[in-house]
């Protein structure tokens, strides 16, 4: 179709996508975790526009999407699954074709609290369950060194067999409320840097001395949110126990002192380049 994708439901109410966040082409045109954060944004917008701008008609235009987002997405975003039962899709057409998968890159379905959507706890956690089985083409599991390594990859990176993407273990460990589950992920995504102190954009969980970009610094980011999200401090406990709207600033913060890694490695034979 000369660059236009597959075909789509134009009145479903979705937002089309050319691309996901991992910059691979979308297999249907409707990308659900891209449309649930687009109904988080437009509520700010709202927000904004009724707060600081006193723009009734912007106010009014906002809602007027959201709300036709919102209603696509029940309708066309949850699918029947014979396993695990009602569950977010992937990507959608409107049309009845569905792709059911996620992909490490945020926006991602396992992302959904994180961006602060309002989910249907019950889908959600089908989906939750989905996405942690064999029945996810892109979640690997992996053994190195005495650790188990398991987690969400990207087709993005299909050269370094069953790689896992660091950004998917520190988003199950944002969206988590268990202090034990985030302090065995940290662990972890030590361990998966293979000695280098970065985070990765993927590894092989069978050897953590294959990854793909030496640094990478939306997984860095997000890291440090996780280590932050261990600490009494933030977030503020009265936005939820999922969305980060606003961190604390206090002027000092016990604990440890956070150090840069400064440490010469050799990188050229063990990474992958970019794909």
């Amino acid at each position: 179709r000369n660059g236009k994708g597959t075909k789509t439901n134009s009145s479903a109410g979705l937002t089309w996508s050319g691309f996901r966040p991992s910059d691979d082409a979308c297999v249907y045109g409707y990308l659900i975790p891209a449309n649930m954060f687009a109904v988080v944004v437009l509520g700010y917008m709202e927000e904004i526009a009724t707060l600081i701008w006193k723009d009734d008609i912007l106010v009014k235009k906002a809602q007027k999407l959201r709300t036709e987002i919102d209603e696509g997405i029940k309708r066309y975003g949850i699918v029947q699954h014979k396993t695990y039962g009602r569950i977010y899709a992937y990507e959608v057409d409107g049309l009845g074709n569905s792709l059911l998968m996620d992909d490490a890159n945020v926006p991602s379905l396992l992302s959904v609290p994180y961006l602060g959507y309002e989910y249907d706890e019950q889908v959600f956690a089908n989906t939750k369950r989905f996405l942690f089985s064999k029945d996810n083409p892109w979640f690997h599991r992996g053994k190195s060194g005495g650790t188990d390594y398991s987690g969400i990859g990207s087709p993005h990176t299909h050269f370094i067999p069953s790689s896992i993407w660091p950004m998917a273990m520190i988003m199950e460990g944002l969206i988590s409320n268990n202090v034990t589950e985030k302090v065995i992920l940290v662990e972890k995504l030590m361990s998966s840097s293979a000695g280098t102190g970065w985070m990765h954009e993927s590894f092989n969980p069978n050897n953590p001395k294959r990854f793909s970009r030496p640094w990478f610094c939306w997984p860095d980011s997000l890291f440090a949110e996780l280590v932050m999200s261990l600490t009494d401090l933030c977030p503020r406990p009265q936005y939820g126990k999922y969305a980060v709207k606003e961190w604390l600033d206090p002027n000092d913060v016990s604990g440890s002192e956070f150090m840069a890694i400064e440490e010469d490695y050799d990188d050229g034979a063990e990474s992958e380049s970019e794909s």
